[in-house]
């Protein structure tokens, strides 16, 4: 980093903020205290209140506005007693994406150059379509990041902000000229300017097309034509995935080491169903606006969060290890407050820390649902047959996805197992492709059970039964 003081700038490229430059690194890094920003009435940063660099690293950035103390990891309580973590309760200030360079492991540095020599900006601010919504963005780049191309998976916040605006225009807008001076002037639409800037690192040019950006957004809500392009329907997966990606590198990625954590070889093997395979899940059990959806081992959340992104169900998840339950508490609560700031409203989403064989919410919500997801693919035989034992609440017609089948689809029903969970279901299985789940590069198998108690009826009114 430059010596000079880092600062932030609005899209006028007006210094409304600055902070000291970090100190040389250190063999052993400790992480300071949030500081805070303000927010003025017409929607630019006031000056950072109490910020300090982190000690150790070689970069200083300001916290987010309002951002929320975080919850400790280690909180008390037991699993067995579910507690509810992540309800939609009204939004709170999001965590930027200048805080999720801060918190990182990664040294980041200046990606851009200024021509005048002045101040070096090192975030900006970006308009969201909710009234008086904003943004902080980084503007600086991981060491190991190339432009779009990032080998090692770090945070990108220069395409995160080039990712919204693309979002924004295509989706979160009912304006087709709107659409077309962002992204359809592949000469001098904003995505254009956007895209030269950054692959010049001309600074001044990049905060030039934001400020365009902001200037055409404010007019457009000035006009009426702010709101979802999808109208009722839930939003599609590219802008339902970018929201779930955006919460997870702000949320989970500064921890993900201690998602590792887990004893090997047990019930609570870590692994995560990606966003591609979500969206199949979706379209192939016919989740609605209508539905509930229950993630049965949820982890941090993620396909609870696609799920009413996609669709506006009201989706629930219990996860029983700690850390990942916690996470998934902080993933809702940002996903409530991100989800109004687009514009997309008020969502029905629900995390639970707890042992989903023992938990009281469970017990009471599952007789309404729709769906339910079990990633049983690492659970024991005494694990499964306990699921199916709750699954004898469901209704009928109810789908359970699963990575291993709970019944096969051979089952014949017989006097002797009539009344056991097996009887009650049909099963399908379908193939998924490589890049589907976290825990394989392969492909894989996963079956849809359904709740359908016709024929144990036709087996039992044959005998005589009832």
């Amino acid at each position: 980093m430059s010596p000079r003081d880092s600062v932030i700038v609005n899209a006028n490229r007006e210094r409304v903020g600055s902070l000291p430059p970090s100190p040389r690194p250190r063999a052993a890094a400790k992480r300071a205290p949030r500081g805070s920003l303000s927010v003025r009435a017409e929607g630019q940063l006031a000056v950072v209140a109490g910020a300090e660099p982190e000690i150790g690293r070689c970069f200083s950035v300001p916290a987010h506005m309002g951002s929320r103390p975080e919850e400790p990891l280690s909180a008390a309580g037991s699993p067995a007693a579910a507690r509810d973590l992540g309800s939609s309760g009204g939004p709170a200030a999001i965590v930027s994406s200048a805080d999720a360079v801060r918190q990182s492991e990664a040294p980041y540095d200046e990606h851009f150059t200024w021509e005048d020599g002045g101040d070096c900006p090192v975030a900006i601010e970006l308009h969201l379509p909710a009234a008086a919504a904003s943004e902080t963005f980084s503007l600086l780049a991981s060491r190991s990041h190339e432009r779009e191309a990032d080998p090692h998976g770090e945070y990108s916040p220069i395409s995160d902000l080039m990712a919204t605006v693309r979002a924004i225009a295509e989706h979160l807008t009912d304006s087709p000229s709107f659409r077309f001076a962002v992204c359809g002037d592949r000469e001098n639409g904003v995505m254009r300017r956007l895209e030269r800037a950054r692959n010049r690192r001309n600074g001044g040019d990049f905060v030039q097309a934001v400020r365009e950006f902001n200037r055409l957004l404010d007019r457009e809500r000035d006009a009426g034509h702010i709101g979802p392009s999808f109208g009722r329907r839930g939003a599609p997966p590219e802008l339902a995935i970018h929201i779930i990606e955006q919460i997870y590198n702000r949320i989970v990625a500064p921890t993900v080491g201690m998602l590792r954590q887990y004893k090997a070889f047990s019930n609570n093997v870590y692994g995560e169903v990606l966003p591609t395979l979500i969206s199949e899940f979706i379209e192939r059990t016919g989740i609605a606006r209508e539905s509930m959806f229950i993630d049965l081992g949820c982890g941090i959340g993620n396909v609870v969060l696609q799920v009413a992104a996609q669709t506006g169900c009201h989706a629930c998840g219990i996860e029983i290890m700690e850390v990942p339950a916690r996470l998934a508490g902080r993933q809702a609560r940002e996903f409530e407050s991100r989800m109004q700031l687009y514009g997309l409203g008020r969502t029905s989403v629900q995390m639970w820390h707890g042992d989903f064989c023992e938990s009281a919410d469970v017990q009471r919500h599952l007789p309404r649902a729709d769906v339910v997801l079990v990633n049983n693919y690492a659970f024991d035989s005494k694990l499964n047959q306990n699921l199916l034992q709750l699954f004898l609440d469901l209704k009928e017609g109810t789908r359970i996805i699963s990575l291993k089948p709970f019944v096969t689809p051979d089952h014949k029903i017989s006097a002797r197992n009539i009344y056991s969970p097996e009887s009650i279901l049909t099963v399908r299985r379908y193939q998924y492709w490589s890049q589907s789940v976290s825990w394989t590069d392969s492909g894989g198998e996963y079956y849809v059970q359904t709740v359908d108690r016709s024929r144990m009826k036709e087996f039992l009114a044959k005998r005589g039964m009832t």
